[in-house]
């Protein structure tokens, strides 16, 4: 997940305080767009009509103010942007970071035989017996009728075994 930043010493900087709201509005949508879209704070004119509420005549302001420079004939870079966002390759080294961790966290629990985590393992929210009768969640509050008590969370949805009547009354909540 991508949050990009409006830096506090916006609050007194003249180039943004100069700024009509629609003009400000556009640059910290452009500015949030292209952290969504990891152009790292490159805006191309084509991008403009599809930055949500980007009024294009904040351009020519944005450069004025020298909040954007441009980049080519049809393209502006965002002046600040490597200081104050995260740029694309800080983002992929994120998250390669995160799907290594991933990846051995389920290496270790298939070595441990962590129920859930192989074909056909029983999964760890299991809240019931197969008489519905409540025990104790993984740390140790009270699991009831399929619900747990702390969290709110269901754990067991009631099961329909082939060839018995299903009634209503009988799920346990």
């Amino acid at each position: 997940m991508a949050d990009a930043r409006i830096p506090e010493r916006y609050l007194v900087d003249r180039r943004i305080m100069r700024l009509s709201d629609a003009e400000r509005s556009s640059l910290f949508l452009a500015t949030l767009w292209s952290v969504s879209n990891r152009t790292d704070g490159r805006i191309e004119r084509g991008d403009l009509a599809i930055i949500p509420m980007f009024r294009e005549a904040a351009v020519h302001t944005l450069v004025v103010q020298g909040l954007w420079v441009e980049d080519g004939p049809d393209a502006w870079v965002i002046v600040d942007y490597e200081r104050d966002q995260t740029s694309r390759s800080q983002f992929e080294v994120m998250e390669n970071t995160r799907r290594r961790e991933r990846e051995k966290k389920q290496r270790q629990r298939l070595k441990q035989g962590v129920p859930g985590d192989s074909p056909g393992g029983q999964s760890r929210g299991t809240s019931q017996d197969r008489q519905g009768q409540a025990r104790q969640g993984e740390e140790g509050q009270e699991i009831a009728e399929g619900v747990d008590v702390g969290t709110g969370e269901v754990h067991e949805w009631p099961v329909r075994v082939p060839g018995e009547q299903f009634v209503q009354d009988e799920v346990p909540w």
